[in-house]
């Protein structure tokens, strides 16, 4: 078996860190045995791309492992009319090679589409099953939350006659597709994405970099590097590279599509997740990558050698002590091997354990107080300390007068420091806990296997003008302002009844149930439409009245976010809206388990076997960016956020 990956790069625009992508991802795919080919600069033109493509393509023989990764803007073109006509796209998505602003002949369009994108993906596949697409960059436009942030998105309109024009030129010279012919995606190509089709990936600047990378980029390039990445699923990676990209950028959320139950660049699949690799040495057995995976003490493993089963395991283990980026672990029971029993290749299954606990960067590493607090701070089953280089949830910084807290982003929390007292260290734990706690909403995904639910509620957001009227609202990185009212309008698409909980995460972490009429969801009858919130006796439409908390510093605008969960069945979900920890209750649904798990910070890998029967649901958000001041007419900010 060949490694091969063609590492393409394309810097336009404002972005300034795309070669440094390509040069990370070279540094971190070649220690893993991959051939590297850069494209960047003049050889990262529409053409130039396309025949690096189709070199790899010609290279790889089946078994192969072939990846295909781009660092740069994105962009897309919609159609000006109401409907678009029978057969033809509401938008066009592209990337944007290194020549897409230079003139062509008779006004071509150089943007790369993406549907020869994956035209050139199927003929890739068709050669290897074995085949990785990383996309770093996104699809639509937004506003940037600050100077630091910068959107992987052409921000100026295309002209869609221009660019439609040289799309159906495109479709109709194409040759016949080789390989999968699916219409939504590959089946057999793993793609991972920066974030969802209408959100915005982003270029920043982050701890231990000298300049700025992609936030996707940096993030997967750190794990990869870690201590026992290699046996990780991409299912699990997704789930360690979401909430690191989530606690820079709230609105930037990083998805995996395709066989992601695969081993990272291997075609064989681990139906469990969260499995880890076991290690031993003369001290005992040991997960290496504790800080990394969020391995704490009192985690429970089931200890399985190669191509055993779970079920019935070589032993089961608990860590008892993790330190230095190692988790220790105690085998349990008279008849556990000893270290040298242990074969090679033996993993350790998830059965009881943390649930991904939110960095909190400690500073200064060398003020005498800061063991203490670390301390504190561990004992929270939401938190951990993060190291210097990476970026955190929030940063709490010791000064001689007390602690203060601030965001991901350095604004302030606090108007002023907290004392270093045990109870000022108990306020911020539960602060910072809070904090973690609406990260995990933030981050809730949709159901998957059994628990999916069909895309079949439309959600439409809008804001509410003093004379009535709606001006739509971008689903990710909208500006709106203290007083601001937002409506949110729902109607059920299904043939069946649908059950609605929507709520609000805001600026401090608060989580607020908005949906308070119907606990267990708003029910929908099929074609039904509801409304957030509607005045009683009047029925008056009144919104959602969004606000600067008292005593929130004022400074940059803030994330907000609206998370609704759609389930089939009644699912009491009021729990997420609770402030501290709340018991974990017996059995109950899968989405039921996850609000336990996010509730009190620890997750049980194994299904209860008094389950309920499953409820599907699916999880929509819409991202905000709130500023301190009330609206006063006009502005660059427009709640639509130009394209």
């Amino acid at each position: 078996m060949r490694k091969r990956a063609l590492l393409i790069g394309c810097r336009t625009g404002a972005l300034r860190g795309v070669d440094a992508d390509v040069a990370l991802m070279a540094d971190t795919l070649t220690p893993l045995g991959f051939e590297v080919t850069r494209a960047t600069g003049p050889r990262a033109t529409r053409r130039g791309i396309i025949d690096a493509y189709r070199a790899l393509i010609d290279a790889t023989g089946a078994g192969d492992a072939a990846v295909v990764y781009y660092s740069g803007h994105g962009g897309q073109a919609r159609d000006p009319g109401s409907a678009p006509a029978p057969g033809q796209p509401a938008r066009i998505q592209y990337l944007c090679p290194t020549d897409i602003d230079e003139p062509g002949p008779h006004g071509a369009f150089r943007g790369l589409f993406a549907d020869e994108l994956s035209a050139l993906q199927d003929d890739l596949s068709a050669r290897t099953e074995n085949v990785t697409t990383v996309i770093d960059s996104c699809h639509s436009a937004r506003m940037a939350r600050t100077a630091r942030q910068v959107p992987k998105a052409r921000t100026e309109g295309r002209d869609w006659a221009t660019v439609h024009a040289a799309w159906r030129a495109a479709v109709r010279a194409a040759p016949p597709r080789s390989g999968c012919t699916a219409a939504e995606s590959n089946p057999s190509v793993v793609r991972l994405v920066a974030c969802e089709p209408d959100a915005s990936a982003y270029e920043v600047q982050l701890p231990g970099f000298d300049g700025p990378r992609g936030l996707l980029t940096a993030s997967l390039a750190r794990l990869l590097r870690a201590p026992g990445a290699s046996r990780l699923t991409w299912r699990t990676l997704l789930g360690l590279l979401r909430p690191a990209v989530l606690d820079v950028v709230p609105f930037q959320r990083p998805e995996v599509e395709g066989p992601a139950d695969r081993i990272l660049f291997e075609t064989t699949e681990q139906r469990a997740t969260g499995v880890l690799p076991v290690a031993a040495d003369r001290d005992g057995a040991r997960l290496d990558g504790a800080e990394l995976f969020g391995i704490a003490v009192g985690d429970q493993y089931a200890l399985v050698p190669p191509g055993g089963d779970p079920e019935r395991p070589l032993a089961l283990a608990v860590v008892d002590r993790a330190e230095a980026g190692t988790a220790r672990l105690r085998l349990q029971g008279e008849a556990a091997p000893g270290p040298h029993q242990i074969p090679p290749g033996t993993e350790a299954h998830p059965r009881h354990v943390s649930l991904g606990r939110r960095p909190v960067l400690l500073r200064p590493a060398e003020h005498p107080d800061r063991a203490h607090v670390a301390a504190r701070l561990r004992a929270c089953a939401h938190l951990r300390i993060a190291r210097s280089d990476e970026p955190a949830l929030a940063a709490l910084t010791l000064t001689s007068d007390g602690l203060r807290l601030a965001d991901s982003d350095g604004e302030p929390l606090s108007a002023g420091a907290t004392p270093a007292t045990d109870a000022g260290l108990d306020s911020l734990t539960q602060d910072l806990r809070q904090l973690a706690r609406a990260a995990h909403v933030r981050a809730l995904a949709s159901g998957t296997g059994p628990a999916a639910l069909p895309d079949d509620v439309a959600f439409h957001y809008a804001l509410l003008c003093a004379d009535g009227t709606q001006l739509p609202l971008d689903r990710s990185g909208a500006h709106v302002f203290h007083g601001d009212e937002i409506v949110v309008s729902i109607h059920n698409r299904a043939a069946e009844r649908r059950h609605v909980s929507v709520f609000d995460v805001g600026l401090r972490g608060a989580v607020t149930q908005l949906t308070t009429t119907e606990p267990a969801g708003v029910g929908l009858d099929p074609d039904a439409h509801y409304e957030l919130f509607r005045l009683p006796g009047s029925h008056r439409l009144a919104g959602i009245e969004l606000y600067w908390p008292d005593g929130l510093p004022r400074g940059a605008p803030r994330p907000e976010t609206l998370v609704a969960v759609v389930t089939d069945r009644p699912q009491d979900l009021t729990r997420l809206a609770q402030r501290g920890i709340a018991r974990r209750g017996p059995g109950g649904s899968a989405l039921q388990r996850l609000v336990d798990d996010v509730l009190t910070g620890v997750r049980d890998a194994r299904v209860p076997q008094t389950a309920e029967p499953p409820v599907r649901y699916r999880v929509t958000r819409c991202d905000v960016l709130l500023h301190h001041g009330r609206r006063t007419g006009p502005s660059d900010h427009a709640p639509h956020a130009g394209r």
